[in-house]
């Protein structure tokens, strides 16, 4: 395996480390969910700093060394800049990639759920209604997809199996 990789992702998460540095979890079209270590991101000077927002489309080179990905260069390709200016959307939004996060594999190529999360993204940032009905059409095929679940379900439904898939609560969702 090339020791730089080269590809497209979606920013699904971010943790801060004592230092100037962060944890950051993607999800590439190429690798699957990739956790990556981005150092020094948090010092001023900084250029990847506002490319690595949550839900951020982005380019992004990363070096892998021993069994880590390390956060080289981003560059954002979309920042979904219409679903951030809606708070409702903005809570839809958490709630599936927080989701997404828990359920998918580390290190594991899912080409079709890469396409979907995107989709969700695309289609969440046109919608003009509030959009929680497509929260639950996402969550339905976003389950379906990895295997947890053979028809749709009610968004009480979803939660409930979801909660007992990743064993903690998911946030509330406050319409």
């Amino acid at each position: 395996m090339k020791r730089t990789i080269k590809t497209e992702a979606i920013v699904l998460r971010k943790r801060p480390l004592p230092n100037q540095d962060k944890i950051i979890t993607l999800f590439t079209k190429e690798l699957g969910k990739v956790v990556a270590f981005a150092k020094g991101i948090k010092k001023i000077t900084s250029r990847r700093l506002p490319h690595v927002q949550t839900a951020n489309l982005i380019n992004a080179v990363l070096y892998k060394k021993d069994s880590r990905f390390y956060l080289q260069e981003t560059d954002l390709i979309s920042g979904f800049s219409q679903i951030k200016k809606n708070p409702h959307k903005i809570q839809l939004l958490y709630l599936f990639l927080f989701v997404v996060e828990r359920l998918l594999p580390e290190n594991q190529l899912e080409t079709d759920a890469y396409k979907l999360v995107l989709k969700f993204l695309i289609e969440l940032s046109e919608t003009e209604s509030q959009g929680s009905s497509l929260l639950t059409k996402y969550l339905n095929k976003v389950l379906k997809l990895l295997g947890y679940s053979k028809e749709d379900k009610s968004y009480e439904e979803l939660r409930n199996a979801i909660e007992e898939i990743i064993h903690e609560k998911m946030p509330e969702l406050h319409i």
